[in-house]
């Protein structure tokens, strides 16, 4: 009897984890989940920055068939009408429309709002370029924001802009040529820095505007073929 009490103590002490145990394990999942976790997330981010330069460079070569056979840049448009500030500078939907581009739209994989229903939903690239094109639905002229001594992007940035057909460089008034005319990107890992800060931090052709350089910048492909990293 004695032995059997003995056998069933020793089985009590063997079976399940004491408390200490139990913490101990706990810690130690939650030491790997904060090793891992940013792991993951790096690799998920670099991921979506892979597909965002094949995405930019597909538009590029559609923007510049387009210019090949309509003799001139797809329109720019912009909107401060409710929300659709949201689409601020949207890709050309002359290129989807065209079939430029085969995909009827392609969707920046960092740029998501809440729909009515509470679910994420897929906004396009932004591009910009010296052209033409439309704010709140009236056709007008479009500029760029170039650094003074383009690429090396350290000075401040100078205004090109179009005139009855011509390219000037404020406040000259003269034509020129401008190191770039269009500009393509993605609103980049930080998501949408809206459609004022876009203007305030003169986007999108600024090297210190760019991710990885800037962590809340975004990726970009220009005219001339630079692009972020």
């Amino acid at each position: 009897m004695a032995r059997t009490l003995r056998h069933k103590s020793a089985l009590s002490k063997t079976d399940g984890f004491t408390l200490v145990e139990l913490l101990t394990v706990v810690a130690i999942i939650a030491v790997l989940v904060s090793i891992l976790a940013p792991v993951y997330t790096g690799a998920k981010i670099k991921a979506k920055v892979t597909r965002v330069h094949s995405d930019l460079r597909q538009i590029g070569v559609a923007i510049e068939a387009y210019k090949e056979d309509c003799g001139g840049l797809p329109p720019v448009r912009e909107s401060c009408k409710e929300n659709k500030t949201v689409d601020y500078f949207e890709m050309p939907r002359e290129l989807y429309k065209m079939r430029y581009i085969q995909a009827h739209r392609l969707l920046d994989p960092f740029n998501t709002v809440r729909d009515e229903n509470g679910e994420d939903e897929g906004r396009m690239y932004k591009y910009n370029a010296i052209s033409w094109g439309y704010s709140n639905d009236y056709k007008t002229t479009f500029g760029l924001w170039i650094p003074k001594d383009y690429p090396i992007s350290s000075q401040p940035c100078a205004l090109y802009y179009l005139s009855g057909g011509q390219i000037y460089r404020y406040p000259e008034k003269k034509p020129c040529q401008a190191p770039v005319v269009w500009a393509v990107w993605s609103v980049g890992p930080a998501g949408d820095p809206g459609w004022q800060q876009a203007g305030l931090r003169k986007l999108p052709v600024p090297k210190n505007e760019w991710y990885p350089y800037n962590p809340k910048g975004i990726i970009v492909r220009l005219s001339d073929g630079r692009k972020s990293p």
